[in-house]
């Protein structure tokens, strides 16, 4: 067999290109046509110019977001692209839909004669995905014929997520699907896929879905959690931003990219193959050269399989990201075998590396499929010259990349790592407090590591975010030939302080979860320091101003710990009630004095005072009301425990006009 392409201009150029390349006489061929030109007249005209040269052509096509040709992508363009078999037969078929999308796979399967034959040993479809799932038109497939082979995708339409086509020598439809099915036995089929993005960030559980319509995620509708984590006006943007920030889950031990096409009249979002309810998911990130570098090691393997054509079916978001880099991934292919195709919206993949084979939709990836009708190895292809080419052009700047694709990683995973051990300590805490009988202490537990594992979460989420923009920044810059040393300098400066307030808070974090529980010197000003580095999310979120009157700092002997856990409470009940009673100017105030050879501390807010009603229970043990506290009230108890029993000190409550003073005092000595 042999593949040729053609990037079409006009019938005058088509109709030189087959008879110089004597196409009209082959009888077993088939030719897939990948186009821009998202017009049903333009898309008719061609393919009646091709059957006009070639009248039993076997046709099938789509509208694409970029093409794929003998020179790597293209943009706004139509590739045809023409293979020749000696003995492999084809036929294809087009199917318009009103039913639903499994019935469309299985329809199309049906309709193909022999289609349980081992002959039909590989079928390339593409789909209409605006108005059907792909992840079920695969399964519906697959349910009538369990061992083919399904290659191909979702078909574009230059991200503008409106219409798409697809055709073949028959018909064109905006709703359906087209297939070439091969018939030969002894057809030799690779398949392969490069995907390589990274996860970021914290787990998240799928609350509530349908298929491939999710209604929630996290506690959030799906368009309040997108809009959460990258920005407000998201929701505005969906498909565009949200492709290139997928979702990651795991389905048969594959990485699958699940991308969001569209916002629906519920806040909910339409994706692009299914999302499992009650699966977790993490945010995908893309890193330019760790995914160039990656899918070159994935390139290298073809060069063991016998191949005489591949075809390229990519994800637009890959194209996106990417940019003129994209050719650095799909020319070294050409070294092998000639190469084809077009960036998609979603990419069929046969998976046959698990116990059983299966037919998977996949994002974000660059989906192969390899075939060869002889059993011939190349044997003059240097496995080295694709990493050789690469590093010569790209080592200093991977390095870079590398490393800062490590730290998000490795952030990433410290996030995580920090979240279970807090999760476990509430575990063993609500063990222990049970043996204690003391169920009331148990939630009040709960409650302050819930609380603490939330704004871990907050507290790292902006820095994460600084990050990538600034790695986002560096690299446009870079592609404009714009960036000049200092730009770098400052660019990798700002990344390592950011790193620093990472690693600051998770430091923080565990000063209050020592299990060492003896006292030791401190000063005061770093038990407030600490505290507020933790809850400064908080703060900053609802506008609440800091005043720190801090005219007496001796070193104390205190459990540092501990007196965080209290400080962090306050500060919590405190910002609740500023929020609650919608205060216009936020305060929360410390002040400190020597008196009597003890250390006075007040936590101040200026929320009106803690109502007279309630001021000599709140730090009784089984109190509690849900209005017109100062806060929950819950861990105000713990907190008076810990400053008696653990500290030596006292802790007490009053008014001073409008303002609640949380009085601390602790010996000097």
């Amino acid at each position: 067999m042999n593949t040729i392409t053609l990037e079409y201009k006009s019938s005058q150029q088509l109709e030189e290109f087959i008879q110089s390349n004597h196409l009209s006489t082959q009888e077993n061929m088939l030719i897939q046509v990948f186009t821009a030109q998202n017009n049903e007249s333009y898309i008719v005209n061609l393919r009646n110019n091709i059957l006009k040269f070639i009248p039993e052509a076997k046709i099938i096509g789509t509208t694409s977001s970029g093409e794929i040709s003998k020179d790597g992508s293209i943009l706004n363009s139509t590739v045809i692209s023409f293979s020749t078999f000696n003995e492999t037969i084809i036929d294809t078929k087009l199917i318009k839909t009103n039913t639903n999308s499994f019935e469309l796979g299985q329809t199309l399967m049906r309709s193909f004669e022999n289609h349980l034959s081992k002959e039909v040993k590989l079928m390339i479809s593409f789909l209409d995905g605006r108005n059907n799932n792909a992840e079920e038109y695969l399964d519906g497939i697959t349910s009538i014929n369990p061992n083919i082979i399904v290659s191909g995708g979702i078909a574009g339409d230059n991200e503008n997520f409106e219409k798409t086509f697809v055709f073949n020598q028959n018909d064109i439809t905006q709703n359906g699907a087209v297939a070439a099915v091969f018939y030969n036995q002894n057809l030799n089929i690779y398949t392969d896929y490069s995907f390589n993005w990274e996860t970021i960030g914290e787990k998240h559980l799928v609350e509530k879905s349908d298929k491939n319509i999710v209604s929630k995620i996290g506690g959030k509708s799906a368009v309040e959690f997108y809009s959460h984590y990258l920005g407000a006006d998201l929701d505005k943007f969906i498909p565009t931003i949200g492709i290139e920030f997928p979702l990651i889950i795991k389905k048969d031990g594959v990485s699958l990219a699940r991308a969001p096409l569209a916002k629906l009249d519920d806040d909910s979002l339409s994706f692009a193959g299914n999302v499992p309810q009650g699966s977790t998911v993490q945010f995908g990130y893309g890193d330019v050269q760790m995914i160039i570098e990656k899918g070159l090691d994935n390139i290298k393997q073809l060069i063991n399989e016998p191949i005489e054509s591949i075809f390229v079916y990519s994800c637009m978001a890959r194209k996106a990201l990417l940019g003129k880099d994209i050719n650095l991934e799909l020319l070294p292919l050409k070294e092998i075998a000639p190469i084809s195709g077009c960036f998609t919206y979603g990419e069929f993949f046969h998976d046959s590396q698990n116990d059983h084979s299966s037919n998977q939709l996949l994002n974000q990836t660059m989906s192969l499929l390899a075939i060869s009708e002889t059993n011939t190895i190349k044997q003059h292809i240097n496995p080295n010259i694709f990493s050789q080419n690469h590093a010569q052009k790209h080592n200093v700047k991977l390095h870079r990349t590398q490393a800062l694709a490590s730290l998000i990683k490795q952030t990433t995973n410290e996030l995580e790592d920090a979240k279970e051990q807090l999760t476990k300590k509430l575990e063993n805490a609500t063990e222990e407090n049970i043996k204690q009988d003391a169920s009331l202490q148990v939630l009040k537990t709960n409650a302050q590591l819930g609380d603490m594992i939330e704004m871990i979460i907050h507290q790292w989420r902006q820095p994460l975010s600084a990050i990538t923009t600034t790695a986002g920044a560096v690299q446009v810059y870079s592609e404009t030939s714009t960036l000049s040393p200092d730009m770098l300098d400052e660019s990798l400066e700002n990344i390592l302080s950011y790193a620093n307030n990472l690693n600051t808070t998770i430091e923080d974090f565990r000063d209050i979860f020592k299990k060492d529980s003896k006292n030791v010197a401190s000063n005061w000003s770093s038990v407030i320091s600490k505290s507020l580095n933790i809850t400064a999310p908080i703060l900053k979120t609802n506008n609440i101003r800091v005043i720190q009157e801090i005219t007496d700092d001796p070193l104390i002997f205190l459990h540092t710990g501990l007196m965080m856990q209290v400080v962090i409470n306050i500060i919590k009940n405190a910002s609740d009630i500023l929020v609650e009673k919608e205060i216009e100017d936020p305060i929360i105030k410390f002040k400190t004095s020597i008196k009597k050879n003890k250390l006075v501390i007040k936590i101040m807010d200026n929320a009106g005072g803690i109502p007279q009603e309630i001021l000599p229970f709140i730090f009784d043990k089984n109190f509690t009301t849900k209005n017109d506290t100062h806060g929950t009230g819950i861990g105000l108890d713990m907190s008076k425990m810990i400053i008696e029993s653990k500290i030596n000190g006292t802790l007490t409550a009053s008014n001073q006009g409008k303002w609640a003073v949380f009085k601390i005092k602790i010996p000097l000595h």
